[in-house]
Parts: structure tokens; sequence; C-alpha cells
């Protein structure tokens, strides 16, 4: 079949000339523009990926330290530094939250000027340098006595009044409890929670030589003057030189190893009918160089004793039931944090705490972290001196403290 030739000339009408060119142009486009919509989906696919990516290698590191030394070093930061490091990774985050959750262990102050370090000197990385106990106005802070809840108590003696000073080192708060006469009266001091609870009461308590009594002066918050207990002293020539608050009352260690207790809410005083605590006889003793603490925790009192020649803590806890001191070889999980003003007990934290007797003496280089571990009969390097002080203490941090 002959395929019939058409000829157009230049009169032939444009409405007759089959165009294609703009339909190739737009199909060209459609084409352009789903090649451009894939070409980004798939640069937003590998950005998104090479960010992921970037995430993982950030994390992958970090997530290969063990999990007890993670915690440790995660447990002595605040509420702050614990959610900042929580988006590390995901091991970092469960990690944080889970020390979060803890009760936080004591944080070791001082207010003495610390020393120049050696050039050469390689940080320990479970060694902290302690916090400066300072306060403005303040340029020589008064005799650290007790701290409890995250406050200290501390006694300021002038020629004829002794001022009792309440401070918190964390949100720097003070004020200046009542004056009273003769410095001997607030040689001991003690409180039962922090001065912003309404159950809070602070205690004032010594033996006077002269007449045989022990003297237990008493001040609740709003009051304007202390309350004086005149009590008969049934351990003459003893003094009462520790004390913690349990289970509504103050107990009280004499230097012989017997127990007082005072009942704020009877206002009496008796001393617990169990033998002296064998922390004070079984060697010659000494506050000194043989420092006796005392601390609680769950309503069990514990007195901790340490020997100046090998530096080895013992521990005893009070049976209540059995009306006798036992002799502890393990704590049971718990780790102890002494100090000659206060002591404190944790419980469930890390692996590499626990059974462990924390002490509040410096290494060579002031950092603290010396420890005696019960269980395993071991301890770290040996301080540089036996000897306790009022200017070294525990105070425990606040647990919701977001700018600690």
């Amino acid at each position: 079949m002959r395929t019939r030739r058409r000829t157009y000339t230049s009169a032939t009408l444009p409405s007759l000339v089959t165009v294609t060119k703009p339909i190739v142009q737009a199909l060209a486009a459609v084409s352009c523009t789903k090649r451009g919509r894939k070409l980004q989906s798939c640069t937003a696919k590998a950005a998104k990926g090479k960010k992921k990516n970037k995430c993982n290698n950030i994390g992958g590191l970090w997530a290969l330290l063990p999990l007890d030394l993670l915690r440790e070093i995660l447990s002595g930061l605040g509420l702050k530094a614990n959610i900042q490091a929580s988006v590390v990774c995901k091991a970092w985050c469960e990690a944080a939250v889970s020390v979060r959750k803890l009760q936080p262990p004591p944080l070791l102050f001082h207010y003495k000027h610390h020393t120049a370090l050696p050039r050469d000197y390689v940080p320990h990385p479970l060694r902290f340098r302690p916090c400066k106990l300072e306060l403005p106005g303040l340029p020589f802070p008064p005799k650290p006595t007790f701290s409890k809840d995250g406050w200290v108590l501390a006694r300021k003696s002038e020629s004829y009044y002794a001022s009792t000073l309440v401070l918190n080192p964390f949100t720097r708060e003070s004020f200046y409890l009542p004056p009273r006469r003769h410095e001997h009266r607030s040689r001991f001091l003690a409180f039962s929670a922090a001065p912003t609870s309404p159950s809070c009461m602070v205690i004032s308590y010594t033996q006077l030589r002269s007449c045989g009594s022990v003297l237990i002066d008493t001040w609740r918050p709003g009051e304007t003057e202390w309350t004086t207990h005149c009590f008969e002293n049934q351990l003459p020539f003893r003094y009462w030189s520790k004390c913690v608050f349990s289970n509504g009352m103050f107990f009280c260690l004499s230097e012989c190893g017997y127990l007082g207790v005072f009942d704020p809410s009877k206002a009496t005083w008796n001393i617990l009918p169990v033998k002296p605590c064998p922390a004070f006889y079984q060697f010659e003793f000494d506050y000194t160089h043989n420092p006796v603490f005392m601390t609680e925790h769950e309503g069990d009192i514990f007195v901790i004793y340490t020997h100046c020649y090998n530096n080895i803590p013992t521990v005893f806890k009070l049976n209540s039931k059995h009306k006798e001191w036992q002799e502890k070889t393990d704590l049971g999980g718990l780790t102890i944090y002494t100090s000659w003003p206060s002591s404190f007990v944790r419980a469930g934290l890390s692996t590499e705490h626990r059974n462990k007797i924390y002490s509040s003496r410096l290494d060579q280089f002031e950092r603290y972290g010396l420890y005696y571990s019960l269980g395993d009969a071991k301890g770290s390097d040996p301080p540089r001196d036996h000897l306790a002080t009022y200017h070294i203490l525990w105070v425990e941090p606040p647990h919701n403290n977001f700018h600690l």
C-alpha cells in the first residue's frame, strides 16, 4: 500500500500542524519533578541516617564503660548534671535514671585551704576534692558539731557567750539560734530534722562535773529561748560525746560505752539497760587517736571503732531485742561514712560501694575516697595520719537540688 505524501506550505494553517514539543517538555517537567522529589527524599534519608550513625558513634565508646563504674561516677553528680549525662546514650540514660532514684551519698566538706598539687599529679578517677564550707560574712567559720538533712550545726565560742549557728552549705542559708551563757553548755549539739521542718528540735547536752548532773537544753523553730532540763547523772565523770536521733528519741553515747536516751515527748532521760559497747574496753580509749563514731539506719544503732595502729575499723550493732551489742563482719550491702561531727549509712549503692566504710580522712593529694571493705577485710591506701578532726565532715546533699 502506498502512502500518500502530504506537503505543507506557508499557507497551511498553524492549527493543522501537530505540535509535540510542548508535550515533550511537559512530560520532561513531570519526570524531573518526580525525580527531584525522589532525590530529595533519598538525600533526606541519607542525612537522617548519617545523623543517626553520628549519634550512635557518640555513644558507642561511652556505652562500653562497666555499669558499676558508670553508676559510681554518676552517683556523685547533682540532679542537673545527672540529667545532662543521661542524653549521652541509652546506657548512660538507664544508669543515670537508676542512681537518680537512690538516696545520694553524702559529700565531704571542710573549711581549710587547698594545698598546691605537684605538676605530675595524676588524679585518681574515684577520688574527689572536698567541698569548701564557707559562707559570706563568715571569714572564720564556727566549729561544726553535727550534720543532718543537708544542714550543719556549728558552735562559735566567745569570751562569755556561745553562739550556735545553723547553716546550709548548698543553699547558703544560715541563722543564729538564741544565745546562751556558758560555753560548756554548747559543747555537744544535735538536732532531729532540718530546721525548715516542723518536727525539728535542737538539743545541747553536757555534764556538769561540779554537781554531777546532765544538762539538756532544747530549742524548736519559732522559740526565742532555750528550755533547760536537768537530770541526775547515773554515770558520774563521763561525757556523752556522740548523739543520733532515731525512732523519735536522742541516743547519746558516753565515753564508757553506755547509751543514754532523751525522749523529747516526755522530757525524760534514762540509761539504756544494755551492757557497754565493747569498742570502749577492747583498747585503751583515746578519742583523738582511736576515734569512735555512731550512726543509725532505719532504727538500728551502729558504733564504729577505728584503732590507730592498723586503721582497721570494727563495727558494732545494737540488738534491741536481745539487749546486747553484736560485732558485724558484714554490713549486708550497707555503706557507712564516718566523720567526727556526723556519720551516715546508705543502702542500695553500687556494688563497688557496698560493705565499705568510707573515712573522712584525705590522701596525700587531699582527695577523699579512702575506705575499708569489711567483707573482704581489705582497705585502700592508708591515710597520712590517724587524727580525727572537726574541720572535715560529711553532709547529706539535698535529693532534688537541681543546681547542685
